[in-house]
């Protein structure tokens, strides 16, 4: 994933290199992005029984990130709008006795301010945004020798953020493309069966982490 993101960012440093910021510049009205990629999260995703997994620890804390914003300008270098996200984490231990598997979805939506400037051959924009994440998480385990599985699902609503920080190069007037790295968190209230405590002593608990993706988008 890493050797993509360098890949893609050499080429399109390659394919602007005759692309001056005189070229680039016009007053930005409004900025439209989707973008995908990859998701790392260094928060309490799963459940206390996934603990003892360390491998399965390791698949839950990589995956992947979709995103759409739409911002209006305000000012020349400040801008509102709203934010989308999903994501997703999912992890597999199977050996021949147990299989178990689960897997975790996050949905976001936002307000968001931002600012920009052109930098180079290219926009470079910070953007926060806080709203409303759905967080959701199935786990499953299934034992070969008797045939027996068990299922569990907790969903649940928290109040959460994102980060972004985008540089974003100008090709022609309106299309821009580029790398973006964005950093979110939020706290999960945690249901009253303690299967889905991480703490037994708490209530609640953290998920945050970040995301490297490549950004599209139009500029008006």
């Amino acid at each position: 994933m890493r050797k993509i993101l360098l890949l893609m960012l050499v080429s399109l440093s390659c394919l602007t290199s005759g692309v001056s910021a005189e070229d680039a510049k016009g007053d930005v009205h409004a900025l439209l992005f989707v973008e995908g990629g990859y998701s790392h999260n260094f928060g309490d995703l799963n459940s206390t029984w996934s603990q003892y997994f360390s491998s399965f620890q390791r698949q839950l804390r990589n995956g992947y990130s979709l995103q759409a914003t739409a911002l209006g300008c305000i000012t020349k270098n400040a801008c509102v709008g709203f934010v989308v996200w999903k994501k997703g984490f999912s992890a597999v231990d199977d050996d021949l006795v147990y299989k178990t598997t689960e897997d975790v979805e996050m949905k976001y939506i936002g307000a968001a301010l931002g600012c920009h400037d052109y930098f180079g051959p290219g926009l470079l924009g910070l953007y926060l945004s806080a709203g409303y994440t759905r967080y959701s998480d199935r786990y499953e385990t299934y034992t070969a020798r008797s045939g027996e599985s068990m299922e569990d699902r907790f969903s649940t609503g928290a109040f959460g953020y994102l980060i972004d920080m985008k540089y974003l190069f100008c090709f022609g007037k309106h299309f821009v493309a580029g790398p973006s790295i964005g950093y979110y968190g939020f706290r999960v209230k945690t249901s009253d069966d303690g299967f889905w405590r991480i703490d037994w002593d708490a209530d609640c608990f953290r998920v945050d982490g970040f995301n490297i993706t490549g950004c599209v988008g139009v500029k008006f």
